[in-house]
């Protein structure tokens, strides 16, 4: 299972039965305040939190049951904000390119 698949798991589901609902509302808000390319930062913070998890579950070949169906304990945006700040200095600008490539690319594939 790739990164990817397992973000757009999350982020389909809103983080519901992923973190407890503090944490949902923050993402939210923080989504909200700063605009699409935090859902991308969030979920990289996110990804860091459980990195050893990740790796733990990934050599026990338990990684699919692990990390899709038990929540994430202990993660705060709070404790990561800065990370997300500095991830954010360091590729907000290229992220929002391509989010915003992404857009126009979709919009035209409906329109035409």
């Amino acid at each position: 299972m790739s990164p990817s698949h397992l973000v757009k798991r999350w982020i389909n589901a809103t983080f519901l039965n992923i973190l407890p609902w503090n944490e949902i509302c923050n993402y939210v808000l923080l989504v909200v305040s700063e605009g699409p390319a935090y859902i991308v930062l969030y979920c990289v913070a996110l990804l860091k939190h459980i990195e050893t998890r990740l790796l733990h579950h990934s050599n026990q070949h338990t990684l699919l049951y692990n990390v899709l169906e038990e929540p994430v304990q202990g993660f705060s945006l709070a404790a990561y904000l800065d990370y997300i700040i500095s991830l954010d200095k360091e590729f907000g600008a290229m992220l929002r390119q391509d989010l915003q490539t992404l857009d126009v690319t979709a919009a035209s594939k409906t329109h035409g």
